[in-house]
């Protein structure tokens, strides 16, 4: 079964959806075959690929049960490496999912069941808002990644969502793990090195050694509709998160 794998933090513009895409491109580089879930109905992922349709079978109609989950999965282009789309009609997945009279928070983790095997890794693109789809993500994954940015609140976003995975592993999920927080949009600044340095030495959750570091081309990638590995691969953002990768691997593998 593939090891699910859920990319999430308490707000926006920290580099989920950057880490989701390159990290699943780098797996199915690697021979893994490997599934995007986009699981924000701005579609961030799925536009990344330029595949957003909202006529098309997405994660919402999976959610609500009217799609098989293989149905829905489309091709990104790339070899080894699919996407389940959202849409925006995902807006509305928190007022369906608070209408069901039991099993709530699985409803995501039953509807991806029977595609499960058919991957190595699977990636949740998660929102920065929606308590129940948020809730259902990390009700199915194995694993988290946490993005954070060096800044002042990091910190406290930490703590709050370690609350979160506690309450979590009492009930809903209780194999839940945070690999770790992983350090977005570094530059080398007094600031951001004091920031960077606090985020290392905290000890709520593991911190990534590998940081990513600002760099423009990752924010050209989007614009060409490709992960950074097929747009430069001899970029900053590109070494950087294949070295997130391998060390992402190895905090899975030893446990």
């Amino acid at each position: 079964m593939g090891k699910k794998i859920a990319i999430t933090y308490e707000k926006g513009g920290v580099g989920k959806t950057t880490t989701a895409v390159n990290g699943a491109a780098i797996l199915a580089e690697k021979g893994y075959k490997t599934l995007i879930v986009d699981l924000d109905f701005q579609s961030y992922a799925t536009g990344y690929f330029g595949l957003v349709n909202n006529k098309r079978d997405s994660i919402f109609d999976v959610l609500a049960k009217e799609t098989p989950a293989e149905q829905a999965i489309i091709s990104t282009g790339f070899e080894k490496l699919d996407i389940l789309p959202a849409v925006h009609a995902l807006k509305n997945v928190d007022t369906y999912l608070a209408s069901l009279s039991f099993g709530q928070e699985y409803v995501l983790k039953n509807a991806l069941e029977p595609i499960e095997e058919k991957y190595d890794f699977i990636l949740f693109d998660c929102p920065p808002a929606g308590l129940r789809i948020k809730t259902n993500a990390l009700a199915a994954a194995d694993g988290l990644i946490l993005p954070v940015i060096p800044d002042d609140f990091a910190i406290q976003g930490l703590l709050t969502i370690s609350e979160d995975v506690v309450a979590m592993k009492r009930g809903t999920n209780q194999n839940l793990k945070v690999y770790g927080v992983l350090v977005t949009i570094d530059e080398n600044t007094n600031n951001k090195n004091a920031y960077r340095q606090a985020l290392q030495g905290q000890n709520i959750f593991y911190c990534f050694k590998q940081t990513i570091r600002k760099n423009t081309t990752l924010s050209e990638a989007i614009n060409s509709r490709k992960p950074i590995i097929h747009y430069d691969n001899s970029c900053n953002g590109a070494k950087d998160y294949r070295a997130f990768m391998d060390e992402l691997l190895e905090v899975i593998n030893n446990g």
